[in-house]
């Protein structure tokens, strides 16, 4: 790396770079006061353009004014000598496209995915788009946390500046949306779109599109269809077509609902995992097939009115069915039934599968499920408690 430039900047000093991009070169640094290392950004516009410089100022300005977990933290910015600089805190977990290279699993995919989205949901709520989302804008704290970095060519929704106006062009085009290579107006689902780039990226290790140039890619993002994933993970598949789709108007609308949707993945994951752990507490019986196969019919036959009588019969009994569809509260309701008639009929092992299912994947509050798990297995039941929310 090359030594730092002859550049003063009040308050700060210059040490050794540490990476470069385009117009742009990072150096770790020492604000003096208050006293602490920093990262400080280097960008040198082509023929020193003071009009991409007070831009560039103007969206520093905007992103200092963030405070989010998620949101790289900005200390300073300015001008100086036809450079504009930007002083930020140092992450030290590596960036998004090392990770990628590296191997990484759907729940940190997942994870990533939410950091990166709370942060998208953030800026977006105070009129921020960030225009430029790719793995390498995507580093972590040592604690594995996501953030998101380099508001260079952000720009303020409903305004447009000469920067801007590059800006429409500048950027990585894997990771643009179909409206911004056509060059139409951009919103934050633009944004939400290239997230759903690096998401593919996450989930296959490759970009979802490739070319032999800009044009070709562009012309993918546009009018090529989603890819369809391998069979192992195709149960993303909906969430990726929503993602990636075409149309600003059929993708999520905001990040709110983006957030909302991921939260729904990362608690199956801990669903499952909690399943998994629970795994060698229970014993498996082998039955005749003849036999599983009577009485998995008798209990389904009498899975609804047992459920209706138990609930006549113990008031107390509750659900928590809030956050249930239709078709899931039907299915516990027969699964309820099921695992009361094998509890009946002396088939505590399949009753048991019945509620610690019911436990896990439907409503962790159900007393009549808990009381029965207790009985037949205490430790089960323990873990189910504890891991409740």
């Amino acid at each position: 790396m090359e030594e730092s430039p002859n550049l003063d900047i009040p308050n700060f000093t210059l040490n050794k770079e540490i990476g470069r991009g385009g117009m742009a070169r990072v150096f770790l640094g020492e604000q003096q006061q208050p006293k602490r290392e920093v990262a400080i950004k280097i960008v040198s516009p082509e023929g020193n353009d003071k009009k991409i410089l007070n831009d560039l100022k103007k969206e520093g300005d905007t992103v200092a004014q963030f405070s989010h977990p998620n949101i790289v933290t900005v200390y300073a910015c300015g001008v100086i000598d036809s450079n504009y600089f930007l002083a930020m805190e140092i992450l030290s977990g590596g960036d998004l496209k090392s990770k990628i290279q590296s191997g990484i699993n759907d729940k940190e995919a997942f994870s990533i995915m939410l950091d990166v989205s709370k942060a998208l949901e953030h800026a977006h709520k105070r009129g921020v788009l960030h225009r430029d989302i790719k793995p390498e804008n995507i580093l972590f704290h040592e604690d594995g946390k996501a953030v998101l970095v380099d508001f260079g060519i952000a720009k303020a929704q409903n305004s447009v500046s000469e920067f801007t106006k590059v800006g429409a062009v500048v950027g990585t085009p894997h990771y643009m949306s179909p409206e911004r290579i056509m060059g139409k107006v951009t919103d934050e689902r633009s944004d939400i779109y290239a997230l759903g780039v690096v998401f593919y990226e996450m989930l296959i290790g490759k970009k979802v599109y490739a070319g032999e140039d800009t044009y070709a890619i562009g012309y993918a993002h546009v009018h090529e269809p989603v890819p369809d994933l391998p069979e192992e993970k195709s149960h993303y598949q909906a969430l990726l077509n929503k993602l990636l789709a075409k149309s600003q108007d059929d993708r999520f609308q905001n990040a709110t609902q983006l957030i909302s949707q991921l939260k729904r993945y990362m608690k199956r994951f801990d669903r499952d995992e909690t399943t998994q752990s629970m795994s060698p507490l229970i014993v498996k019986q082998k039955t005749p097939k003849l036999m599983i196969g009577l009485t998995a019919a008798f209990a389904i036959i009498a899975a609804i009115t047992v459920t209706l009588w138990l609930m006549n019969q113990n008031p107390s009994i509750e659900v928590n069915t809030q956050a249930l569809t239709p078709d899931q509260l039907v299915e516990l309701s027969n699964k309820l039934g099921a695992a009361n008639s094998f509890f009946s009929m002396g088939n505590t092992n399949q009753a048991e599968e019945l509620y610690l299912s019911i436990l896990t994947d439907f409503d962790c509050t159900n007393e009549e499920a808990r009381g029965r798990l207790k009985l037949l297995n205490p430790q089960a039941h323990q873990q189910v408690i504890d891991s409740c929310d």
